[in-house]
């Protein structure tokens, strides 16, 4: 029992800080999430032409549709914030608030619910010619510290922290279809998705709460695929340096037509003291992902991972696996209906894991959206549930 509450409570912290990486765009024909993000692998600030896109595209409407479908016309807050101040070209700003509240049960007895501070943080980026620049600060509550620690920039154990999840600096290359960037980036690896507790992003470790890592990375975003490379220098939030891990992820990804789309992802990363063991440890993932649009109300995810850990010197391996298949069903425009399946099965949870999540998303206004999540979890222990319901508004 003991065991299942504070999975629950990872769990509940773990899905704190969402970003915005919406892959089911797919069902309006983007593939390529440079189109509309300053990530080019999706997540975080959007730029000019995303934020039109979010209203003409992703927020219910309220009146004749015909009246915002023409793109031309639907740029009333795109440039600045809100329409309330105009903005330089080489700049843009934006920022996050998300506020929610969570119950928890083992075998259908709630032993937690609460209301969740989950996300407050402001974000900028540059673009002055070829060069690139973004950053990405937030607020850390005092009893979100051992939730977010991977990020933190102090180190507070009583008390509020400050987060940065990202800042990097770049040059654009290949005539602004390339990205040569240093500094804390999102690991590139599988779907880009906002479920950060799946199975597939915490098996994985590449969830985009917390987990980016300091290094070297270079994006290309071509009409029929996209690929990003990334060698890990190690996370300097993590201390000391020997759990710092060193190597490598990257994934490629291919348009088999403009609503479908397969990518393949790699990573392997070495550290003197892994966080979970505290042994020499060689940490490895190989998967595939993909994504389709079979009727543009309808998006299907599926991303199934292989994962390998070493400890070096003793010659033991473990052998593991993690799988996630989703349907996102768009009811009306703004209205989510989403499903999703997951199994994980790791070295240190031999025994097959299974959980399944039932979702309504609702994007109501430009710049604001609700949701609300049942995610049941099954293992040789105890069933688990979590309901988490919230709202959130950005820039």
């Amino acid at each position: 029992m003991r065991r299942a509450f504070w999975s629950l409570v990872l769990v509940s912290w773990a899905a704190s800080g969402t970003a915005h990486a919406y892959p089911f765009m797919i069902r309006h024909g983007y593939t390529q999430c440079a189109s509309c993000h300053t990530d080019p692998s999706g997540g975080t600030l959007l730029n000019e032409y995303g934020r039109a896109q979010s209203e003409l595209l992703l927020s219910s409407i309220y009146g004749h549709e015909e009246e915002l479908s023409d793109s031309a016309g639907a740029e009333p807050t795109a440039g600045g914030l809100l329409g309330l101040a105009a903005l330089p070209s080489w700049l843009r700003l934006g920022g996050w608030l998300r506020e929610g509240y969570i119950w928890n049960a083992v075998d259908g007895r709630i032993v937690d619910r609460r209301l969740l501070q989950m996300r407050a943080d402001v974000g900028a980026d540059l673009r002055i010619g070829a060069f690139r620049a973004a950053a990405e600060l937030g607020y850390s509550s005092a009893d979100a510290t051992t939730f977010t620690q991977l990020a933190q920039i102090t180190r507070s154990t009583t008390g509020p922290n400050l987060i940065g999840r990202e800042f990097w600096a770049g040059v654009e290359t290949f005539g602004g279809d390339g990205l040569l960037r240093a500094g804390r980036i999102n690991v590139p690896f599988g779907l880009r998705n906002l479920e950060h507790t799946s199975f597939v992003r915490t098996a994985t470790q590449t969830d985009i709460n917390e987990d980016q890592t300091y290094g070297v990375a270079f994006a290309i975003s071509r009409p029929a695929w996209r690929a990003e490379m990334m060698a890990f220098l190690g996370n300097l939030s993590v201390h000391p340096d020997a759990y710092r891990e060193r190597g490598g992820a990257g994934y490629l990804e291919v348009s088999l037509a403009p609503t479908t789309a397969l990518g393949v992802s790699a990573l392997a990363a070495r550290s003197d003291a892994s966080l979970a063991t505290r042994l020499p440890t060689l940490r490895q993932a190989y998967g595939g992902f993909a994504r389709a649009s079979p009727w543009q109300p309808v998006v299907v995810q599926v991303e199934a991972d292989l994962l390998l850990n070493n400890q070096l010197g003793s010659g033991a391996q473990d052998v593991g696996h993690a799988e996630w298949l989703q349907t996102d069903v768009e009811v009306f425009r703004g209205l989510h209906l989403l499903g999703a399946l997951e199994g994980m099965k790791t070295g240190a949870t031999p025994v097959l894991q299974k959980g399944a999540w039932a979702s309504l998303w609702w994007f109501a206004f430009p710049h604001v959206d609700f949701r609300a999540d049942v995610v049941q979890r099954w293992s040789e222990g105890p069933s688990t549930l979590t309901v988490l319901v919230q709202a959130n508004g950005y820039l």
